[in-house]
């Protein structure tokens, strides 16, 4: 009687075991968030000085992101009129981007995929109206 209490018993705890192994193996988290970016002034300027060049603070909305831990940072920009840009930027240089050419829809989304990051280092999300409406939706998410 004792072997089988025994066995039922080890039984659930390699069930249960097996059920927790993904949460013990991976561990994987992420951080996400939305906002509304708000560039009332537009900078067409930035044809000539590169994406995102910020010249006129009003063109630009910018959002600070430390990673939390090791990861990659996603970035989405969607619900603007006209043509704006998206730029991550790593103490104060141009690192990813994200800017549709001449021929393309300028209402297209931005979208920066996969930007690694080490525990603790930041990164600034610069928004760039370039040449349309006041706002922009964005979104992130950074994985682990």
């Amino acid at each position: 009687m004792r072997i089988r209490t025994a066995l039922v018993a080890a039984t659930i705890v390699a069930t249960g075991l097996g059920s927790l192994s993904p949460a013990l193996a991976g561990g994987k988290k992420t951080v996400t968030k939305e906002y509304d970016a708000t560039a009332p002034v537009p900078d067409p300027a930035n044809l000539a000085l590169g994406n995102c060049d910020g010249s006129v603070p009003q063109s630009k909305f910018e959002e600070t992101f430390k990673a939390p831990f090791a990861g990659k940072l996603t970035v989405d920009m969607n619900g603007f009129t006209g043509d704006w840009d998206l730029g991550l930027f790593e103490d104060g240089s141009l690192a990813a981007d994200s800017a549709q050419d001449a021929t393309a829809d300028p209402q297209t989304p931005e979208h920066i995929e996969g930007f690694k990051l080490k525990k603790g280092e930041e990164v600034v999300i610069r928004s760039c109206n370039f040449s349309g409406g006041p706002t922009a939706h964005m979104k992130y998410a950074f994985k682990g």
